[in-house]
This record gives C-alpha cells, sequence and structure tokens, in this order.
C-alpha cells in the first residue's frame, strides 16, 4: 500500500469562499502562488459559480490567468453546472470538481436542488469533461452528520457514492461539512464503503470544528486512504452550513502524515508561510 498521502489543498476555494470580507484578486494569486512552491500536490483554486451566490469567486477568471503554475501539480475548479465547466475549460483547467451531498436539506441550502437534481447536473457535465479529458472529482457534502437533518443514514451515502461511479467521476471526496464526525463514525462508514470499492477511489474532508479532525484522519489512514483535503491556515468552511467553520488545516495533515509515517512531498516551512499569510489577510 502507498506510504505517500495526496494532500489537495482547498484553501483557496473552500476556504475563503466563507469569508465574509473580500479578499483581493492580489492577495488570493499570492496564496495560491505559496502553495505553488511549497509543492502542494493539487490545488482547488477556485469556484466557477454565480457571484449571486458565492461573492469571493467572482473574480476566479483572473485569479486563474495569473497563477504561476507548475507541471508537476494539479489545479482544480469547482464547477456546479455546464456553464461553470465551460468557463473552467476556457481557463485551461485539466481537473474539476462537482458536488453534491447525502442530505436533501442541505442540497437545497447549498445548491437550491435535491439531491437527484444534483446527479442530473454531474450526469449533464460528464460528457465534456471526457470530451476534453477532464478529470472529474466528486464531492460528497454532509457524509456523517447534517446541520440541518442530524445524522445521516449511510444507505444514503452509499447510494450517492454509486450515482457518481456509475457517472465515471474519478475521485470521490467525504464531506464531514460540520465537523461532528467520530472516529467510531469514521470507521464504521469506511468499512462499509470499503466492502464494496477499493480505497484509491476515496478522499476524507474533514472539518476540525469539534477538534476530532485529526483523529478521524488518522483513521481514515489507517484503513488505506491515501487522498486528504485540507486548507493552509485552516481558514474558511461552507456558507451554507452553520457551524461549518473551520477546514482542517494542511499543516496539522502533513504534521499528521509525518507521524504515521507517510510522505507528501510539501516543503511545509514554505506551507507554513503560506497558512500564515493567508491568515494575516483574513483574520485582520
Amino acid at each position: 500500500m502507498s506510504q505517500k498521502v495526496h494532500i489537495v489543498e482547498v484553501g483557496p476555494r473552500d476556504g475563503l469562499q466563507s469569508i465574509a470580507e473580500e479578499v483581493s484578486t492580489i492577495n488570493k494569486v499570492k496564496f495560491i502562488d505559496m502553495l505553488t512552491e511549497a509543492i502542494c500536490p493539487e490545488i482547488e483554486v477556485a469556484s466557477f459559480v454565480s457571484p449571486k451566490w458565492v461573492p469571493q469567486m467572482a473574480d476566479a477568471k483572473e485569479v486563474t490567468s495569473l497563477i504561476k503554475r507548475k507541471d508537476q501539480i494539479i489545479y482544480t475548479a469547482l464547477v456546479p453546472n455546464v456553464k461553470g465547466l465551460e468557463n473552467a475549460i476556457k481557463c485551461g483547467y485539466h481537473s474539476v470538481a462537482v458536488l453534491t451531498t447525502a442530505s436533501e436539506s442541505f442540497s437545497l441550502k447549498n445548491t437550491n436542488c435535491s439531491i437527484e437534481e444534483s446527479i442530473k447536473r454531474i450526469e449533464e457535465m460528464i460528457p465534456h469533461c471526457k470530451e476534453n479529458k477532464i478529470r472529474i472529482r466528486g464531492y460528497i457534502s454532509t457524509c456523517w452528520v447534517c446541520p440541518y437533518e442530524g445524522n445521516i443514514g449511510i444507505e444514503t451515502v452509499i447510494k450517492v457514492i454509486q450515482d457518481l461511479i456509475d457517472l465515471g467521476v474519478d475521485e470521490i471526496s467525504l464531506g464531514d461539512t460540520i465537523g461532528k464526525a467520530t472516529p467510531e463514525g469514521v470507521e464504521y462508514l469506511l468499512k462499509i464503503i470499503l466492502d464494496s470499492w477499493p480505497p484509491e477511489l476515496f478522499a476524507l474532508h474533514m472539518h476540525d470544528t469539534y477538534n476530532m479532525a485529526a483523529e478521524n484522519i488518522v483513521v481514515g489512514l489507517g484503513m488505506g486512504l491515501r487522498i486528504i483535503d485540507s486548507s493552509a491556515g485552516g481558514v474558511g468552511g461552507c456558507p451554507y452550513a452553520p457551524g461549518a467553520a473551520g477546514n482542517v488545516s494542511t499543516e496539522t495533515v502533513a504534521r499528521i502524515c509525518m507521524e504515521q509515517g507517510f510522505k507528501t512531498g510539501i516543503d511545509v516551512e514554505k506551507l507554513k508561510s503560506a497558512g500564515n499569510y493567508i491568515q494575516s489577510i483574513t483574520q485582520s
């Protein structure tokens, strides 16, 4: 089993989207360039959504055009629909993230549609992705607990996973959107998932709202998962999930990986500099 963990740095998108004060384009670009210099293997740069819904992402095209890319790093954009995907393709992305959830209430609040409708939107994007040889990363929010519905039934999570795999999604990120997952809950869900699918298909996206992210990630690594989402400086959360503030920091994930004997390929000192920089911008 691989001894290298692939960290997906989501700070520029998932981290910044919930920040109420506008972060300037130049500051976003500097943050992403610092993450590039830290050799974060994958960076989620922006989201091609309507500025009406997520004003912080209004400059996605400009940010994308200004960052300094390195060939060994994957640059990913979140796309909610075909229009967003077309914009991402025009901006040169070869990797996109799509979004669904395991909670009907959260789906309506977050994307203004049902789970079934969100899957349909993803289905509409698949031919465009295949035609343009674009990698597809699928987020499933609220895999354990929803801020509106409470505990989520495992059968719902499994059905959404099956739907995404049937559509041809390359990778699935399992989200603890409000940070209420426990190590026992993570182990229980992963056991059921891994009875049907290989661990290479899955990532963990843990929030640290209740200081449980580190333990949950250790459980995931112990069960064979090798992809972890995190945000430099621990910035951000979902703007449509009350109590979701606090993505697990990339610095914490890098430390956990080192302690568990895994390599990440990240320059930790440069990562810390990037985290300190974005904290200084968002907390000033």
